[in-house]
């Protein structure tokens, strides 16, 4: 009688920080939802960049790889151009001092039927840095396996798109 093989390679829990940079030139909020096949979304919430700052999106987002893992990484990026105002409200009150104000909306783009922009995260992501950036014109996803690249547009614009 022959010995059985060796069970094959279980899937591999995994990690990776997420960090956004804005390279727009512009002032932004931004969000980042992340959902591996299958789990939970991932939000980072809003938060505030000058140009070219960046923060920490996500400490740790969680995929898995290994044997038969069929997961992918699927990424959106929110933005919403900030307006400094300064003046009256609008009905006549003055405004003492500036104020930054949510202006034009934007968003990457994810494919004419997708909903997601994928990224896939790999065994030598794990516990690296993948660093979103965001330009005028495109949102590149760079982690140490690749690089992938989408579009970033205002919201209305992309009627050209479909």
């Amino acid at each position: 009688m022959t010995e059985p093989s060796a069970q094959p390679p279980q899937s591999t829990r995994r990690w990776a920080k997420v960090v956004l940079e804005n390279k727009t030139g512009s002032t932004f909020r931004m969000q980042v939802l992340h959902e591996y096949t299958g789990e939970q979304t991932d939000d980072s919430g809003w938060k505030s960049f000058g140009p070219d700052e960046k923060k920490t999106m996500f400490e740790q987002v969680h995929y898995n790889t290994g044997f038969l893992t069929t997961g992918v990484d699927n990424w959106k990026v929110h933005g919403s151009e900030m307006i400094l105002y300064e003046g009256t409200d609008g009905k006549g009150i003055p405004i003492m001092g500036k104020v930054w104000i949510d202006g034009v909306p934007w968003r990457s783009w994810h494919g004419l039927l997708a909903q997601w922009k994928k990224h896939t995260l790999r065994s030598e992501d794990d516990g690296q840095e993948t660093i979103i950036r965001v330009y005028k014109t495109e949102v590149q996803f760079i982690s140490p396996s690749g690089r992938s690249v989408t579009p970033w547009y205002r919201i209305g614009d992309d009627a050209g798109k479909v």
